[in-house]
């Protein structure tokens, strides 16, 4: 089985450029290269696809994806509007809490922190009602897991370190209780990492954006914009990451 892990479109609905890079124009050219695999059986999106939350940054993002013959599943990241995300009748993103694929259980959960003013916090958060509804699902029936949230639960020894899940130690602990979960992906930090912990393969795909670099001073436009494809055999996960 093999699936696409993109994250951090950050679409704006005028197509403008961010920071020198035109988002838009990579998303076209990442989905151009997709259309040339023919074994990938799913895309997962795993948050920011829009930079300014306008409902019209998800239609034209969800275009661009209408001829990939796989379906695309998303969740929110720390600069989508959760409300216009989810409320959005889209005619290629697919939301769904929890779904399956091949015998493997998809879990997506919310990471995306609020801060006291009501605006989305660059860091994130796992609340305890999410981790409790993590391992619930752990505890039942026998299919493998894969995670699916927006901040990264692992670190660099980098600036980027700043902007993670900062619960992570408890997140770690829940997934490590269980042999069942092969994956937890993620995005945010518009820099691609991968890190095994036992059995778990924890990914970080780079950015269709703006992209980074632990070694770069912080937020400096490393031009390494790219996706993640994800081979999984017999459990288990491996990754590779496509420059676009």
């Amino acid at each position: 089985m093999k699936i696409a892990h993109l994250s951090d479109l950050h679409i704006d609905s005028s197509k403008d450029e961010i920071y020198g890079v035109k988002p838009y124009e990579n998303l076209l050219k990442a989905v151009s290269l997709l259309e040339s695999y023919r074994d990938i059986e799913l895309a997962v999106i795993t948050g920011d696809i829009s930079n300014d939350g306008c409902q019209s940054s998800y239609l034209l993002a969800d275009k661009a994806f209408a001829h990939l013959s796989f379906p695309v599943y998303i969740l929110n990241g720390n600069h989508d509007n959760a409300r216009e995300l989810f409320q959005t009748t889209f005619s290629k993103f697919k939301y769904e809490p929890i779904f399956c694929r091949e015998e493997i259980d998809f879990i997506s959960v919310n990471t995306v922190a609020i801060a006291e003013d009501g605006t989305n916090r660059s860091r994130g958060v796992l609340s305890e009602q999410d981790l409790d509804r993590i391992k619930s699902i752990l505890a039942a029936g026998e299919r493998k897991k894969i995670v699916l949230m927006h901040h990264p639960a692992t670190e660099t020894g980098s600036w980027l370190d700043k902007r993670i899940l900062e619960n992570r130690r408890a997140f770690k602990n829940c997934i490590s209780s269980s042999d069942r979960v092969i994956a937890v992906l993620s995005g945010h930090n518009h820099y691609a990492t991968s890190e095994r912990i036992g059995n778990c393969l924890f990914c970080t795909a780079p950015s269709i954006s703006t992209s980074f670099d632990k070694d770069l001073k912080p937020f400096e436009e490393a031009h390494h914009p790219g996706f993640n494809v994800l081979s999984i055999n017999n459990g288990i996960c491996s990754v590779k990451t496509i420059e676009i």
